[in-house]
């Protein structure tokens, strides 16, 4: 964490030590939560307090620049920890090339964001209790051939709307920025984008290629 700071402006919320059960038990929180992986997720519960400082409902984005970086497992763990801190949260996955969401939480995916994208269902029939208290989820549903077109629907704005009114924190996960669009489409809609960056994965190159995105489109 010491060498990104040298290298970019933006704020750093935290570094997550590496968790090599992340296949096995991917919800660190709850499976051990003594961890100094919990621990660093807890770390950036305290740092987004002050990204955050705004009272009221927030929307997160997670994304990162490849895939396998490890940003469902941010997005699922955070969330976690969020709901550990007695705040209600919906996790939404956005990935609806790739979804992995449902996976972590062990959940099914049979119906969830694109169907209500494509005016199928009611989002509410496809909010799932998790099995982490406080924390629900809306899987990716059927992976539809047009997702990319899919989160420019005008019902994305109307679902972000309704959720705002009955959950404290909702994170958004999404696909990897320098593959698929869609998760600058909607750093538009939401309070905070968080990046991961994989140690093995991440190069100064890279970072200032997602500097000059985000300045470029004004994000």
């Amino acid at each position: 964490t010491r060498e990104l700071k040298a290298y970019t402006r933006m704020p750093l919320l935290g570094g997550i030590p590496n968790y090599q059960d992340v296949d096995l038990d991917p919800i660190v929180i709850t499976s051990n939560p003594r961890s100094n992986v919990s621990e660093a997720f807890r770390s950036v519960r305290t740092n987004l307090q002050y990204i955050l400082p705004d009272e009221g409902p927030k929307i997160i984005l997670v994304t990162s620049l490849h895939p396998g970086e490890g940003k469902t497992f941010v997005s699922v763990n955070l969330a976690s920890v969020l709901a550990k801190a007695s705040k209600r949260v919906l996790i939404l996955d956005f990935d609806m090339h790739k979804p992995k969401v449902h996976k972590s939480l062990k959940i099914e995916n049979v119906s969830g964001i694109s169907s209500f994208l494509i005016g199928k269902t009611d989002y509410r029939q496809s909010i799932t209790a998790t099995s982490v208290e406080n924390l629900d989820a809306i899987s990716a549903g059927p992976v539809p051939p047009n997702a990319s077109e899919l989160v420019l629907n005008a019902r994305v704005d109307q679902l972000f709307k309704e959720v705002l009114t009955q959950y404290d924190f909702v994170i958004v996960d999404t696909p990897p920025l320098l593959l698929i669009s869609d998760s600058l489409v909607l750093l538009n809609k939401v309070d905070l984008g968080i990046f991961v960056l994989n140690t093995e994965k991440a190069t100064k190159a890279g970072l200032k290629h997602l500097e000059d995105v985000l300045l470029m489109n004004n994000l």
